[in-house]
């Protein structure tokens, strides 16, 4: 992970400093574990709860 970051830093010219990127490596870690359940969880057919209403929203004149 810290190679991606030294990676981004070169690329975007952070310049961050060796301890900030060891810090930033070891969130995005910390991150990757807490949300890697959700990543393996299989919504194929699932229908979403909430409709989009395509029609659209009828637009209020503004008062004169």
């Amino acid at each position: 992970m810290k190679e991606i970051v030294k990676r981004l830093d070169a690329e975007y010219g952070f310049k961050l400093t060796d301890e900030e990127m060891e810090l930033i490596a070891k969130q995005a870690e910390e991150a990757q574990r807490l949300f890697q359940p959700l990543f393996q969880v299989d919504l194929t057919g699932v229908a979403p709860v909430m409709k989009v209403d395509k029609r659209g929203k009828k637009r209020k004149e503004p008062k004169k």
